[in-house]
């Protein structure tokens, strides 16, 4: 099958899913799960590669890096603009040792009790450590958009909803990170005879110079304040070859480009028209991956499905413990309720985009005799997806025990009356000037 093929329907499906799929605010909340996880796209992606009609197999996606480099890079480069220091100290300290320090904690716990199972059922090899390393990364982090979902719907406003709404926004940076050391501790080239050996001080820091580079680099180009279409140009020009170096090195592109992105937020006078662009195709960028994602399954073993869930079951105890621990332990957290890892349970987009990475990363390493990262990225995918669909419930179970949730309001809902606001998958939901995904 000719690759242009693959990138036609790509582009295609891109552009009409993000026109047609995402416009949900009057339907009822339980197809707004649906639409919001983009579970559809996925399954679209599945029927389209190796298992089905063969238009995204693995070869032709092997020949769409540009693509796959595009969609991480834009999903980094978007976060990373949320990054703005004056934006963060806004909410205070206490907000920001929340977020991280939940997040640092369910990463821990995480990691732990992989580690543990695997000393008692296997020989813990580099490539399996390195696995682990990536999958607790992944699982450590939340999304707002679930929480844009409930807060909509319910016409929510208070302090608890608005601390999901901060952390959800940046406690990315800790499973980011943990990916980037990841790849630093057990680099691809190193696991290769002949590869690159470098400290991992080093491999580090050149993610970090790396993304500093080219953050300088798009401020020196931009210092003219360019005209929109070729504002355009150096963002696509930026994306693609930032992640596209780092992808080259072994290095995690979403590190690369959250980096850029920190540096352009902090730097650039104009950085809300770039996150204004940026965000415009983030739903397009979004349903390309959830499509890759799908693709990309290979469902050689139903043994996916218990490690999915136990993926989930996992990362939800991991939440819950997290948000526990610290909201405990900091003296001014006492506002947050010890349950606030139950609006935490959401994914999204950005580890879907990290399993991506680490699939492209590892795959050529197998774990025994079954193919040990595509285990993985399944295992991931769809414990993305059933977070997605149960995470906005658990939400709303919150948000209704501290008293955020009316009564009057859902009594409206289930009489029939629209309460919902803004379209709950559009970036503008939040509060807090962060993207949904």
């Amino acid at each position: 099958m000719n690759p242009l093929v693959g990138a036609l329907v790509l582009i295609l499906l891109g552009l009409l899913g993000a026109k047609l799929s995402f416009t949900t605010a009057r339907a009822p909340l339980g197809p707004r799960l649906i639409f919001s996880a983009g579970t559809h796209f996925l399954f679209f992606g599945f029927l389209l590669g190796s298992n089905g009609l063969g238009l995204l197999s693995r070869p032709i996606i092997d020949q769409l890096y540009p693509f796959l480099a595009l969609g991480l890079g834009w999903v980094g480069l978007l976060f990373g603009l949320q990054l703005e220091r004056r934006q963060i100290a806004r909410f205070g300290g206490a907000y920001v040792a929340i977020a991280l320090g939940q997040a640092v904690i369910a990463y821990t716990l995480i990691f732990a009790l992989g580690a543990l199972l695997i000393l008692t059922a296997a020989r813990p090899t580099p490539p399996v450590i390195a696995t682990l390393l990536a999958t607790s990364a992944t699982a450590c982090i939340s999304t707002p958009a679930g929480i844009a979902l409930i807060s909509n719907t319910f016409l929510v406003q208070g302090k608890v909803s608005r601390l999901l709404f901060f952390i959800a926004s940046i406690d990315a940076i800790v499973g980011i990170a943990a990916l980037q050391f990841a790849y630093a501790l057990y680099h691809p080239g190193e696991l290769q005879a002949g590869g690159l050996s470098f400290p991992v001080a080093l491999w580090i820091a050149i993610a970090l110079g790396l993304g500093i580079f080219f953050g300088f680099l798009f401020l020196w180009f931009t210092r003219r304040k360019p005209q929109q279409d070729e504002l355009v140009l150096f963002l696509l020009g930026l994306v693609v070859f930032a992640a596209g170096t780092a992808f080259y090195l072994g290095l995690s592109p979403l590190f690369v480009t959250v980096t850029v992105g920190a540096v352009v937020a902090n730097f650039s006078p104009l950085r809300r028209r770039i996150y204004s662009l940026l965000q415009a195709w983030e739903q397009p960028i979004y349903v390309i991956l959830l499509v890759l994602a799908g693709a990309l399954l290979d469902f050689s073993t139903w043994a996916i499905v218990p490690l999915a869930i136990a993926y989930l079951v996992v990362r939800m105890a991991a939440k819950l413990a997290g948000g526990f621990l610290i909201t405990r332990a900091l003296p001014g957290a006492s506002f947050a309720p010890p349950t606030l890892g139950l609006g935490l349970v959401p994914q999204g987009g950005i580890s879907l985009a990290m399993a991506i990475s680490i699939t492209l990363t590892y795959e050529e390493f197998r774990l025994g005799s079954a193919a040990g990262v595509e285990l993985l990225f399944g295992t991931v995918v769809i414990g993305v997806v059933m977070s997605e669909l149960i995470g906005p419930l658990l939400t709303r179970n919150l948000l209704r025990g501290v008293g955020e949730i009316l009564p009057r309001v859902e009594s409206a809902l289930a009489g029939g009356r629209d309460r919902s606001g803004p379209d709950d998958a559009s970036p503008d939901a939040q509060d807090t000037g962060g993207s949904d995904r």
